[in-house]
């Protein structure tokens, strides 16, 4: 037996000491009490009053494969195949990246200007849908469309959307190749928001395996020849189908801000500030479309 006797104690022991050498003991017991939440349908709560009992076999079992799959560098995310975001279970896997704090913090950003200005919001690039669903569940008016070019990342959005009930449209679209047309509101669009793939291809020799290996490369890379691609492309697009005086905003890439301020400038957006995220690093963008006279 890989324990010494099946208490919930003596499987934490073992949990942290075989993680020891990759993980720290705060990012093992963040670890340890989420996959204990989800194996026995747990609370927060019911891990203090259980914090004495037992562990039946498939449980200790439990425990160790994803012990296993931790040490081969699988996200603990997938593992579980949930993660917390903006206060919402959003489910996630392989299909779509695995959300993020600092797109947390874009969200609350979009919503600062309140539910009375915001009545209608795209998501280009939706992935997992986690920020239009964070938006919808503080937005209750507002129509919301979810757009990716991943049929498999919106059936995955599909699943948070349901789970969630939070009455989202979602659309498989191109927007490299797909008419705008198809994305155009009765009453234009108050925002656009985009979280784009922006790392660099030849970045990827220096990135962590659990993000290498497993989370898929079409929502993280872009050319090293042409960076902001997914950005210029994005900004035409807003252009087209945003209200005069309504705000695209972007998650970034933070060695990219001066060039993204800069491509808003010449295309004509206002306003355009940049956002630095709770680590100190520029991350975010917004800039305001303004009224062009015919």
């Amino acid at each position: 037996m890989f324990v010494s006797n099946n208490t919930i104690s003596a499987a934490k022991k073992y949990f942290y000491n075989y993680l020891g050498a990759n993980f720290s003991a705060t990012e093992c017991k963040v670890m340890f009490d989420a996959l204990l939440q989800k194996r026995l349908n747990w609370t927060k709560a019911d891990l203090i009053l259980q914090a004495n009992g037992r562990l039946s076999e498939s449980d200790l079992l439990f425990v160790r494969n994803v012990a296993h799959r931790l040490m081969l560098n699988e996200p603990f995310q997938y593992i579980i195949g949930e993660t917390i975001f903006f206060d919402l279970n959003i489910s996630c896997d392989y299909r779509a990246l695995i959300p993020r704090p600092e797109t947390e913090e874009l969200v609350a950003w979009i919503l600062e200007d309140g539910e009375d200005e915001i009545k209608s919001l795209l998501d280009i690039g939706t992935g997992s849908g986690c920020i239009a669903l964070a938006c919808k569940s503080k937005l209750d008016q507002c129509h919301v469309t979810a757009i990716d070019c991943s049929i498999d990342a919106l059936a995955l959005a599909k699943v948070n959307l349901e789970k969630l009930s939070l009455p989202i449209s979602l659309i498989v679209f191109d927007i490299f190749l797909d008419d705008l047309e198809l994305l155009e509101h009765h009453q234009g669009w108050d925002r656009i928001v985009s979280n784009p793939p922006y790392i660099l291809e030849q970045e990827s020799s220096s990135m962590a395996k659990n993000v290498l290996d497993f989370e898929p490369r079409l929502a993280l890379f872009v050319p090293n020849d042409n960076p902001l691609r997914f950005y210029n492309r994005i900004m035409d697009v807003a252009l087209h189908l945003l209200n005069d005086n309504a705000y695209l905003f972007f998650e970034i890439h933070e060695d990219f801000s001066a060039e993204i301020s800069s491509l808003f400038e010449e295309k004509g957006f206002i306003n355009i500030e940049l956002r630095k995220d709770l680590q100190g690093k520029v991350r975010m963008i917004k800039a305001k479309k303004p009224t062009f006279n015919a």
